[in-house]
C-alpha cells in the first residue's frame, strides 16, 4: 500500500561494483508510480500497493549491503548508520507532517483532528505502524480520513534499521575467522527470513484484524530478500573474486520486470496482505536487483524522466497521500466527486511539491553536512517534536478545538462516537477483548430471579447494548454479552463457512456449546450482518430446538454512505444547521427483499411464542420515508450502525420483547403439563 524511505533515497555509489545503479533507481520510480496509481485509483494499477513490498526489497539490499561493507572495512558505527538514515528520512517527513497538521486545522473534525495529531507524533517517532494497527478495528476511521496513514511503512523501515545492523554487527564481531564472517551472517539472515515468511503466511490466514499488515515480524522477510542478495554477492566475491553470470543476465532481469508489472496490474486482495501473493512481487524485485541490467537492452531504464522520478520518489511518496486525503475532503464538502481532471491535477501537484522537497529539503540536508550536523538535526527534531507535543496537549484539553469549525457540524461529530456500555467486552475480530471475564454481564444483578439472557452477534447486535441493558434491568433479567466484531451468528458448517476466519467460527461454536450445555441462558437476543436469509433461519431453528426463546433483531437500513460526513457536507453547503433529513424508503435502503426472505424462512415458526421479532425500522421509518436525521440528531454513526446518541429510542422495543420472552417462558411449562 505504501513505500519506504531508503528505497526512495538516491544512493550515489554501490558497494560491490562502485557504480550508480540506474536499474534500482528505475525500480524506485516504477514502484512509486504504482503506489500513486493505486491510491489515486488510476486504471492499470489494481495491485499497485505492492509498491511498498518492492521498496522494502530495495531497502534491504542497499542497507544490509552498506552495513556489511562498512563492517568489512572496519568503519561501521551504529550511531553513524542511524545518523545517515535520519538525514535521509526525517527532514522531508517533518515538513509533510507539519503541513498535514496545518491543513487538518481547516478540514478535520475535532475527534478526527485529535487522532491525526497523535498520529503525527507517532510518525515523527517512527511508531505509527503501531498507532494505525491499534486504530485498525471494525469501526476505525476510513483510510481516506488519515492523512499520515502511509507513514506506517517508514516506521517499519526504521524499526528494521534498529535491529538489523545490531544483529548483523554482533554476528560479524562474534565470529573470529574473517572468511567465516560473511557466511555466518548469510546463514543467520536466511533463518530470520524463513521464520518471518512462515509467520507472515500463518497470520495471513488466521489474523482477522489484519495486524500483520503493519507488522515488521510479518514483513521482515521482504527487506531480507534484498539483504540476502547483498550478502550473497559479498560472500561470492570473497570466495571466487568473480561475478555470477547465471544470475546477472538479461533473462533474469526481464523475468523480474514481468513479475513486477503483473503484480502491479493484478487486483490482489489487500485484506490478507502480506501473504502468499506477496511472494511474486518480492521475487520479481529481487531478480531485478540481482540481475544488474541497466545497459544495453535495458538502457531505457536510464531515461531522464524515469531517473528523475526515482530521485524524487521518496518525496512523491510522502506528499501524494495527504494531497489525496485533503483534496478528497475538500471536494466532498463542495458536493463534488473525484474526476479524471482532479486526479491529473493531484498528480501534477504531487510532482511539483515533491521536486521542491527534493531540491530544497532533501538535498540541502544531505549535501550541506557542515551545517546540518547530527547534533543540529537532533536539536531541530527535538524542538519540533516538543512544539507539536505542546499543541497536541492544548488540543486535547480543548477536545479537538471545536471553535475553529461552525457550531452546526458538532452534532455530526457527536454521532460518530462508537463507544457502548461495557465496550471492553466487545471482542475484536481475533476474539480478543479487554475484559478478563469470559462473558461480561448486562441488565439486572447476578442474583436476578428471572431467566437469564445472552446477546449473541456482531457489531450490529452490540450497537443495541445500551437499550437492551436498560430493558433487561427493568425486567430483572441478567444477561451475558457474547458479541464479536465482523462475526455474524451462524451454525458452523465445514463447507459453507470455509471462507470465514477461524476465530469467528470458533466463537460461534463456543456460544452454541454454551447454550446446548445448560437451560440458562434461556433467552437469546440475536443480531448480525447476515449475508443470506438461510443463515438466519438455520441459527433460529437450532436455538428453538434447544428450547431457547429467541429475540431476533431485524435489519435496519442499508444507507451505503457515511451519514455524519454527508450531513456535514450538506450543512456546509447550506451554511446552516439541517435538523431533519428524511429520504424515500426505497427497497434497497430498507433491504426489503432480504427481509422478505427472512420472513419466508421463519414462516414455520409464526405461531411459536418463543420467536420474538424486534424491528427497529418501525421507529426510523414512517410509511414512505425514513429519517436519517431527526430533531437535530443523526440516527446513524456510519453507513449502517445506529448512533449512540439516539440508541435509547429503541429501549421500548426491547422492553416489550423481554416481557414477551418472560411470558413465553412461563407458558411453555404449562403447555407441557
Amino acid at each position: 500500500m505504501d513505500g519506504t524511505a531508503a528505497a526512495f533515497a538516491p544512493i550515489s555509489k554501490h558497494k560491490i561494483d562502485g557504480g550508480f545503479r540506474i536499474d534500482i533507481n528505475a525500480l524506485r520510480a516504477v514502484s512509486v508510480i504504482a503506489v500513486v496509481g493505486y491510491h489515486f485509483r488510476l486504471l492499470g494499477f489494481a495491485g499497485g500497493f505492492v509498491g511498498v513490498d518492492i521498496f522494502l526489497v530495495i531497502t534491504g539490499y542497499l542497507m544490509i549491503g552498506k552495513v556489511l561493507t562498512d563492517l568489512a572495512l572496519g568503519r561501521f558505527s551504529l550511531i553513524a548508520f542511524g545518523a545517515m538514515r535520519m538525514r535521509r528520512i526525517f527532514p522531508a517527513l517533518a515538513v509533510v507532517v507539519v503541513a498535514s497538521v496545518v491543513a487538518g486545522w481547516f478540514l478535520t473534525l475535532p475527534r478526527e483532528y485529535l487522532k491525526h495529531l497523535l498520529q503525527a507524533l507517532s510518525a515523527l517517532t517512527f511508531v505509527s505502524n503501531f498507532a494505525f494497527d491499534s486504530d485498525n478495528g471494525y469501526f476505525a476511521m476510513a483510510a481516506q480520513t488519515k492523512p499520515l496513514l502511509h507513514t506506517w511503512s517508514l516506521s517499519v523501515e526504521w524499526q528494521f534499521y534498529i535491529w538489523m545492523p545490531l544483529i548483523v554487527s554482533l554476528i560479524w564481531r562474534s565470529v573470529s575467522s574473517s572468511r567465516s564472517k560473511i557466511g555466518t551472517v548469510l546463514i543467520a539472515l536466511q533463518i530470520v527470513a524463513v521464520v518471518s515468511l512462515a509467520w507472515c503466511l500463518w497470520t495471513s490466514r488466521t489474523d482477522a484484524m489484519g495486524s500483520s499488515y503493519f507488522s515488521l515480524r510479518a514483513r521482515a522477510w521482504e527487506p531480507l530478500a534484498g539483504g540476502l542478495i547483498a550478502a550473497f554477492e559479498m560472500w561470492w566475491c570473497s570466495k571466487w573474486d568473480t561475478r555470477h553470470p547465471w544470475v546477472e543476465n538479461l533473462a533474469v532481469a526481464v523475468a523480474g520486470w514481468a513479475l513486477v508489472a503483473i503484480s502491479i496490474a493484478y487486483p490482489a486482495p489487500e485484506a490478507r496482505w502480506p501473504g502468499v501473493l506477496t511472494i511474486p512481487p518480492i521475487l520479481g524485485a529481487a531478480m531485478i536487483v540481482a540481475a544488474r541490467q541497466g545497459r544495453g537492452a535495458m538502457s531505457w531504464l536510464g531515461l531522464s524522466p524515469i531517473q528523475r522520478l526515482g530521485d524524487w520518489s521518496y518525496s512523491i511518496y510522502l506528499w501524494h497521500w495527504p494531497i489525496w486525503v485533503f483534496v478528497l475532503g475538500w471536494l466532498s464538502l463542495h458536493g463534488e466527486s473525484v474526476s479524471a481532471t482532479h486526479k491529473m491535477l493531484m498528480v501534477a501537484l504531487t510532482i511539483l511539491l515533491s521536486s521542491a522537497s527534493y531540491r530544497y529539503v532533501e538535498q540541502p540536508v544531505r549535501t550541506r553536512r557542515e551545517f546540518w550536523t547530527f547534533r543540529r538535526m537532533l536539536a531541530g527534531s527535538g524542538a519540533l517534536f516538543a512544539m507539536l507535543a505542546v499543541f497536541v496537549a492544548v488540543a486535547f484539553l480543548d477536545n479537538g478545538i471545536p471553535s475553529r469549525l461552525p457550531e452546526y457540524v458538532l452534532p455530526a461529530e457527536l454521532a460518530r462516537r462508537t463507544n457502548t456500555p461495557r465496550d471492553e467486552c466487545f471482542r475484536n475480530a481475533n476474539s480478543a477483548k479487554s475484559a478478563a471475564e469470559t462473558y461480561c454481564g448486562f441488565g439486572g444483578g447476578q442474583n436476578a430471579v428471572r431467566p437469564s439472557a445472552i446477546l449473541w452477534g456482531d457489531s450490529f447486535a452490540n450497537q443495541y447494548l445500551e437499550p437492551i441493558s436498560a430493558a433487561a434491568a427493568a425486567n430483572n433479567i441478567h444477561g451475558l454479552i457474547a458479541t464479536q466484531s465482523a462475526c455474524r451468528p451462524f451454525v458452523d458448517d465445514v463447507v459453507r463457512n470455509a471462507g470465514d476466519f477461524p476465530a469467528c467460527r470458533s466463537f460461534n461454536r463456543s456460544i452454541l456449546d454454551l447454550l446446548k450445555g445448560a437451560a440458562q441462558p434461556s433467552i437469546v437476543v440475536l443480531g448480525g450482518n447476515w449475508g443470506s436469509a438461510s443463515e438466519v433461519s438455520s441459527v433460529v431453528d437450532r436455538l428453538l430446538s434447544l428450547d431457547k426463546t429467541v429475540v431476533l433483531i431485524m435489519p435496519l437500513l442499508n444507507i451505503g454512505f457515511d451519514l455524519p460526513q454527508r450531513w456535514i457536507e450538506m450543512q456546509a453547503r447550506a451554511g446552516r444547521a439541517i435538523r431533519e433529513w428524511k429520504v424515500d424508503a426505497d427497497p434497497s435502503l430498507t433491504m426489503r427483499d432480504f427481509r422478505v426472505e427472512v420472513a419466508r424462512g421463519l414462516a414455520k415458526h409464526r405461531d411459536n411464542p418463543r420467536l420474538i421479532l424486534v424491528d427497529p425500522q418501525a421507529l426510523i421509518c414512517e410509511q414512505d420515508h425514513c429519517y436519517l436525521v431527526r430533531d437535530g440528531q443523526a440516527n446513524f454513526r456510519d453507513t449502517a450502525h445506529i448512533s449512540n446518541v439516539n440508541a435509547m429510542q429503541f429501549r421500548g422495543l426491547f422492553d416489550a420483547a423481554f416481557k414477551s420472552a418472560l411470558l413465553a417462558g412461563t407458558e411453555a411449562p404449562d403447555r407441557m403439563n
